[in-house]
């Protein structure tokens, strides 16, 4: 049985959405792994504990971490693996109460959204810890989340994507007026504004004219210190692919279309239908979609192999989102953005053809190992001391 850190939370306004993969993931999880949960909370303080498994305890977060051990990674590269260490005096053990001796994981599964997990940074400690995690590797993730970045190596791989301008934090400070006639030289109204980092449509905005276009940057530059703007596509519609492998083989999942037309909002994606209540347990699979999206078989298989041909120009691994716009009745499409660890993994896009949640799992764990052994084929240092004879000689 291996033991599998399931790390969710972080610094991040996706930190709500996290939580709720997490949860659907670790229910998900077979009776051959054990899952542990790692919580990264808000102030970016490390927690384990067997509470954290319960997601109504979530409800009362102060209260939650008073039962929960606090933690930090350890990084030993004499030894390499993912330990948790309990910080001192720890009120738990690792499991709730009991020993507070050092965890060692076999696999580490991120479960993050947004900055600090999804884009690069987890995934970086997770390598330099050297422990077979699930998902992208540091230079996919990053990729992935870059918007701006994203669209040069998909349209390097000549995959279609909108032009864009962007605008960052110190030019709008500097002169607001000068950035918003930049953007508008762009297009024609309407305008989206994007922050450039982020998911679940958080900071996205539409402007019809300059006073909503100066209101909408604004906004994107509060959540990220760039922002994107597009000329918005009016009369299309949103399709969803998401694809599961690694660079070796790739498969792809069935094409959604969620039914409501433009800016989906976090409403709309996570919260329970009218938006009052809190994001629900249900995740993305509660949002309102069509599986499999309605459209001619031809379109159909071109945005299928858009949706892997993305999937490998940023060299993503594991399983990944690709939206696209497309215009049914033109025919015509853009790759829209990439999720490097979208929202409950979208096994709700895989079960419909067969492949369970756990199964979906089970392959994720599987493609992590199999790019951790092929890792360590690579030669990662010399045996000798190029800045002299005294060095010692290196055990990696």
């Amino acid at each position: 049985m291996s033991t599998v850190a399931c790390i969710f939370g972080s610094r991040s306004v996706e930190h709500e959405v996290s939580v709720i993969t997490a949860h659907q993931a670790m229910a998900a999880l077979g009776p051959h792994h054990r899952a542990v949960a790692v919580y990264i909370a808000k102030d970016g303080c490390w927690y384990t504990g067997d509470v954290l498994r319960d997601l109504r305890r979530f409800a009362d977060v102060h209260e939650l971490l008073a039962d929960c051990t606090a933690v930090t990674p350890v990084v030993d590269a004499s030894n390499p693996g993912f330990r948790l260490l309990p910080m001192a005096s720890p009120k738990r053990g690792l499991f709730g109460r009991g020993s507070a001796e050092a965890m060692d994981v076999d696999v580490v599964m991120p479960l993050l959204h947004g900055n600090l997990g999804e884009d690069g940074t987890l995934q970086g400690l997770l390598e330099m810890a050297g422990v077979p995690y699930t998902g992208s590797d540091v230079a996919g993730s990053a990729v992935a989340m870059d918007k701006r970045l994203a669209k040069t190596v998909l349209r390097a791989a000549g995959l279609p994507v909108l032009d864009d301008v962007c605008v960052d934090r110190e030019r709008w400070r500097s002169d607001p007026s000068a950035a918003v006639r930049f953007a508008e030289s762009l297009a024609p109204y309407p305008l989206y504004v994007k922050p450039m980092s982020l998911g679940s449509s958080i900071g996205v905005s539409r402007a019809a004219d300059s006073a909503e276009l100066s209101t909408a940057i604004e906004t994107a530059l509060a959540f990220d210190r760039r922002c994107i703007v597009e000329a918005a596509q009016e009369g299309i519609i949103e399709i969803n692919c998401a694809v599961l492998g690694d660079q070796t083989g790739a498969r792809p999942s069935l094409l959604e279309q969620p039914t409501k037309r433009g800016l989906l909002s976090y409403d709309d994606k996570y919260r329970s239908k009218g938006g009052k209540s809190a994001p629900t347990s249900a995740g993305m699979k509660s949002a309102q979609r069509l599986i499999p999206a309605p459209l001619e078989a031809g379109l159909a298989e071109r945005l299928t192999q858009a949706a892997l041909d993305s999937f490998s120009a940023v060299g993503a691994s594991g399983v990944a989102r690709v939206d696209l716009l497309v215009d049914s009745g033109a025919g015509s499409f853009v790759v829209n953005e990439i999720n490097p660890i979208p929202g409950s993994l979208s096994f709700y896009l895989f079960e419909p053809a067969g492949t369970s949640f756990t199964a979906l799992l089970d392959e994720l764990i599987d493609i992590a190992l199999r790019r951790h052994a092929r890792n360590a084929d690579s030669i990662a240092v010399f045996d000798r001391w190029m800045l002299g004879g005294g060095g010692a000689k290196s055990t990696a």
